[in-house]
C-alpha cells in the first residue's frame, strides 16, 4: 500500500518536474559532402533516444527544436552516403555539422554533382553551347565565337578566321582543345585554329590574363573547347549532323557514335568524323576566285572510370585545304596600289569547286593520355601526356622560273612542328575552407622548315610550376582566389634558309593573380580580378623574313625584341532576377609593356613572287581598356530582347597615339520569340549588328583607310520534331539577310574585296540511342 502511494506521488509530481526542466534547447547545423565541402540537401537527421528529427533543406541546413537537457545520439543519413553519428551533451543550443562520405557504388553520380558546383572563375567568362553553338557549326571556330561580347575575329579573306579577345589575338590567346593546349602555327592572321567545331559540346571564353592556371602567353585570355563527357550509362547512341550553305554551295556532314559497356568494366568510347566541301564564295556583286575549302576531320576517345580511378585516351586529326583569294597575289607594285584604290576587283570571278594556287594545306594530329586517381580522402592526382604534330604547306600563286613540270605541286613554304607536353596536377579537397591546385608542366617543341625561309628551324623547351588556392566559407558571400606561377623557356634557333643563326634565348618570369567574387543577398554578383602575365617573343616575331603567302604580306622580324609584360584588371557585375531580366557588364583596363605588333610600312615590298603590303614587327608600351555588355530582357513570356555591346580603346603609350588593328565598336540587338516555355521550344530570332567605323588609327600608317560603318541583319530559327519518338532538330539561318555590301577593318583582304553576301544555312541533327 505504501509503494502504491509512493508511485502515485511520483506520477503526480512528474509534470512539475518536467516543467522545472528547461526544454527550450535546439540542435542545428549543416550537412556537407565530405569530398567537396558543398552542402547536401534533404538528408535525414534523427535522435535515437526520442525519434525526434528533421530533414535538411535545399542548402543542407537543419534544426531540431524544443529539446530538454540530456545526452542524445544524433544520426544523419542520406541515400547514397555512409551515415554519421554524433553524441551530444545538451545543456544549451548546439550547432553541429555532419560530413557525409558518399558510398563507393555511387561514386560516378557524386562526381557529376561535384562538377556542377565547380568553383566559378573570378574573371569574366562567356559560354556558348546548345542551340547557340549548333547554329554556327559548319563554320569555323572563330565564326562560332564572334557573337560573344568582347570577342571579334581577325580574318584573312572569307575562309580564314581566328578569335580575338578584347583586342588581343594569336600567341596571346591560349586555346585548350579537350584540355590540351593547341600547338601549331598560332602566329599570323591567316593561321586559324585547327579544330573541328563539331567536336565541341561547349566553348567557353575566359577573358583577361590567365597565365597562372593555363600557362604563359595567356595575356589576352583562354578559349576552352570542351567535348561532351563519355557516356556513363550502358548502351549505344550518337547523332548525325547535316549542314548546307548557299554561299559557296558548301556541304557539311558530321557523325558521332558512342557507348558504354557497363558491368564490372564500364569501358566507354566514342568515334566522330566530319566532312566539308565548298566552292568559291560570293560577295553581293561578284564571286571570289579560288576561295573553296575541303576539310576532313576524325577523332576517337576511350575511357574507363571506376571508383577512385579514371583514365582516357583521345586522338584527333584535322585535315584541310583552303583556297587563298587569287586577287590578293599581284605581280607588281603599280597593280597592287591600283587594286587597293579601286572599289572592286578587276575580275568578278565565277563559281567553281576547284582549289588552285595560292592555297594552304594543313594537317594537325593530337594524341592525349590522361589519368586521375583519388589520393585517399585528401585530394586527386592527375597526369596528362600529349603529342601534337602540325604540318603546314603554303603555295604561292606564281610558278618559279625554270621549274620542271612535275614540281608545280611543291609548296613554297612548308613547316612541321612536333610538340610533347606533360602535366602533373594535384587538387586537394577543402582544408579549413581552402581548396586548390598545385602542378608542374613540361613542353618540348621542334619546328622544321622543310621549304622556304620565312622562319628558321627552332627548338623550344618550357618548364613551369603553379599553385592556386581558393577560399570559400559556406555562410560567407565572399570568395577569394590567389595564385602564382613560374615559367622558364629556352629557345634554340638554327638555320633559316641558307643562313645559319645558331642563337639561344632564355626567358623566365613569374605570373600572379588575385581575384574575388562577392554575392549580394539579392540579384547581384561582383567579380574582380587582377592578373599579371608575360610572353616571350615568338620565333616568327624575331626572325620572320619573307612573303607570308596565306596573308599575301611581306613580314620582317626583329631579333632584339623583348618579352611582353602585362597587368590586367577587370570588374564584372552580374544581375539576374531569375524571372525576366539578366545582364552582365565587364570593365577592363590592361597595360602591356613591350607590346609586339605588326606595323604597316610606307611602301609595299617587291619580290620575285610579286608585290605585297609590307609589315614589320615592332614594340611599344600599350594600354587597352573597354567594356563588354550583354543583357536579356523578357518583354512578355515568349519575347526576349537581347543586347550585346563591345567597346575598346587601344593606345600606344610610347608615341602617344592609337594602336593599329584594334576592333571597332560593335552594338548587337536581337529579338527572340519562343513558341512555348519548354527547354527545346521552337524559336525564331532576328539580330541586328551595328559595326562603327574605326576612326582611332594612327595617321598614314596603313595602305587603305578603315572602311565605312555597316549594319547587318541575321535571321535564325530552330525547332525539334518527333517521328515515332525519334527527335529531329532542324535549324535555318540567314546571315547578312539584306545582302549588304561592306568591308571589315580586321580582314587583311579588305584591301582587295568585299565581305560575303547573303548566306542561307539549313541544318539537321538526328540524335539516337543512349546519350
Amino acid at each position: 500500500m505504501r509503494n502504491r502511494i509512493f508511485y502515485l506521488f511520483l506520477i503526480s509530481c512528474l509534470p512539475f518536474v518536467l516543467a522545472a526542466q528547461n526544454c527550450a534547447w535546439s540542435i542545428s547545423g549543416t550537412v556537407l559532402d565530405a569530398d567537396t565541402g558543398e552542402p547536401m540537401a534533404f538528408a535525414n537527421i534523427q535522435i535515437k533516444e526520442t525519434n525526434a528529427g528533421a530533414i535538411a533543406d535545399a542548402n543542407g541546413r537543419y534544426e531540431i527544436a524544443n529539446l530538454c537537457e540530456g545526452t542524445y545520439t544524433l544520426v544523419c543519413t542520406r541515400v547514397g552516403c555512409n551515415h554519421e553519428e554524433h553524441l551530444i551533451q545538451l545543456k544549451s543550443n548546439v550547432i553541429t555539422d555532419f560530413k557525409l562520405q558518399p558510398e563507393e557504388n555511387t561514386l560516378e553520380k557524386v562526381t557529376i554533382t561535384a562538377a556542377a558546383v565547380k568553383p566559378q572563375s573570378t574573371q569574366a567568362t562567356e559560354t556558348i553551347s546548345g542551340p547557340e553553338l549548333a547554329s554556327t557549326q559548319g563554320l569555323n571556330l572563330g565564326e562560332s565565337l564572334k557573337r560573344l561580347p568582347g570577342v571579334t575575329i581577325l580574318s584573312t579573306g572569307a575562309t580564314i578566321a581566328k578569335p580575338m579577345i578584347q583586342g588581343l589575338h594569336s600567341n596571346r590567346i591560349l586555346i585548350l582543345n579537350n584540355g590540351v593546349r593547341q600547338e601549331g602555327q598560332q602566329w599570323g592572321s591567316e593561321h586559324a585554329p585547327e579544330i573541328d567545331p563539331f567536336i565541341a559540346d561547349k566553348v567557353s571564353v575566359i577573358k583577361g590574363a590567365s597565365s597562372v592556371r593555363y600557362g604563359a602567353d595567356a595575356i589576352g585570355g583562354v578559349i576552352l573547347v570542351e567535348p561532351r563527357a563519355l557516356p556513363t550509362l550502358k548502351g549505344m547512341g550518337g547523332e548525325v549532323n547535316l549542314v548546307g550553305f548557299t554561299n559557296g554551295r558548301t556541304g557539311v556532314a558530321s557523325g558521332l557514335l558512342q557507348g558504354n559497356m557497363g558491368g564490372k568494366l564500364p569501358l566507354a568510347g566514342r568515334i566522330q568524323g566530319t566532312l566539308k566541301k565548298g566552292g568559291n564564295l560570293q560577295t553581293p556583286d561578284y564571286f571570289l576566285n579560288n576561295t573553296g575549302v575541303e576539310e576532313y576531320d576524325f577523332s576517337w576517345a576511350v575511357g574507363l572510370k571506376k571508383e577512385r580511378f579514371s583514365t582516357e585516351l583521345f586522338y584527333s586529326r584535322f585535315e584541310t585545304k583552303l583556297g587563298i583569294y587569287r586577287g590578293s597575289h599581284i605581280g607588281n607594285t603599280t597593280d597592287l596600289l591600283n587594286a587597293i584604290e579601286r572599289e572592286r576587283p578587276s575580275e568578278d570571278g565565277v563559281f567553281s569547286y576547284e582549289i588552285g594556287r595560292p592555297q594552304q594545306r594543313i594537317s594537325h594530329e593530337l594524341f592525349k593520355f590522361s589519368s586521375a586517381i583519388e589520393t585517399g580522402d585528401i585530394g586527386k592526382l592527375s597526369l596528362q601526356l600529349t603529342r601534337q604534330f602540325n604540318h603546314r604547306r603554303e603555295y604561292d600563286a606564281h610558278r618559279a622560273y625554270n621549274e620542271l613540270p612535275n614540281q608545280i605541286t611543291q609548296p613554297s613554304i612548308e613547316f612541321e612542328i612536333t610538340t610533347h607536353t606533360a602535366d602533373l596536377t594535384w587538387e586537394h579537397k577543402p582544408i579549413q575552407n581552402l581548396r586548390g591546385d598545385i602542378g608542374i608542366s613540361f613542353l618540348q617543341q621542334v619546328n622544321t622548315t622543310d621549304r622556304g625561309a620565312l622562319i628558321p628551324n627552332y627548338k623550344n623547351y618550357n618548364g613551369s610550376a603553379f599553385w592556386i588556392e581558393r577560399w570559400k566559407k559556406l555562410e560567407s558571400p565572399l570568395e577569394l582566389e590567389a595564385g602564382v606561377r613560374y615559367d622558364y623557356r629556352q629557345l634554340e634557333v638554327g638555320r633559316q634558309g641558307q643562313d645559319t643563326i645558331n642563337q639561344d634565348f632564355n626567358f623566365s618570369n613569374v605570373s600572379g593573380t588575385v581575384g574575388a567574387i562577392y554575392r549580394f543577398p539579392k540579384l547581384v554578383n561582383l567579380r574582380f580580378n587582377v592578373g599579371t602575365a608575360w610572353r616571350a617573343p615568338h620565333v616568327s616575331e624575331l626572325y620572320s623574313d619573307g612573303v607570308h603567302h596565306g596573308s599575301a604580306t611581306y613580314e620582317k622580324g626583329d631579333a632584339n625584341l623583348q618579352p611582353e609584360r602585362a597587368l590586367n584588371t577587370s570588374l564584372t557585375a552580374e544581375l539576374d532576377n531569375k524571372k525576366n531580366f539578366d545582364a552582365n557588364l565587364t570593365l577592363y583596363y590592361n597595360v602591356i609593356n613591350n607590346y609586339i605588333f605588326l606595323n604597316p610600312q610606307a611602301t609595299p615590298q617587291l619580290t620575285i613572287r610579286g608585290a605585297f603590303p609590307s609589315f614589320y614587327y615592332q614594340q611599344a608600351n600599350a594600354r587597352l581598356m573597354g567594356l563588354d555588355w550583354s543583357a536579356n530582357y523578357k518583354i512578355v513570356p515568349n519575347f526576349t530582347l537581347e543586347s550585346r555591346i563591345s567597346l575598346l580603346r587601344g593606345w600606344n603609350r610610347t608615341i602617344e597615339d592609337d594602336l593599329v588593328l584594334m576592333p571597332s565598336d560593335r552594338f548587337q540587338t536581337g529579338l527572340k520569340f519562343n513558341f512555348n516555355q519548354e527547354e527545346k521550344s521552337p524559336f525564331i530570332r532576328l539580330t541586328m549588328t551595328n559595326m562603327l567605323e574605326q576612326t582611332r588609327v594612327p595617321a598614314n600608317t596603313d595602305y587603305a583607310a578603315p572602311p565605312a560603318a555597316y549594319t547587318l541583319f541575321d535571321l535564325e530559327a530552330g525547332a525539334t520534331f518527333y517521328f515515332h519518338k525519334q527527335p529531329f532538330e532542324v535549324g535555318l539561318a540567314v546571315f547578312n539577310l539584306l545582302d549588304e555590301q561592306y568591308r571589315e577593318y580586321l580582314n587583311r583582304f579588305r584591301y582587295y574585296a568585299d565581305e560575303l553576301g547573303r548566306n542561307v544555312s539549313l541544318r539537321l541533327k538526328v540524335p539516337f540511342g543512349v546519350k
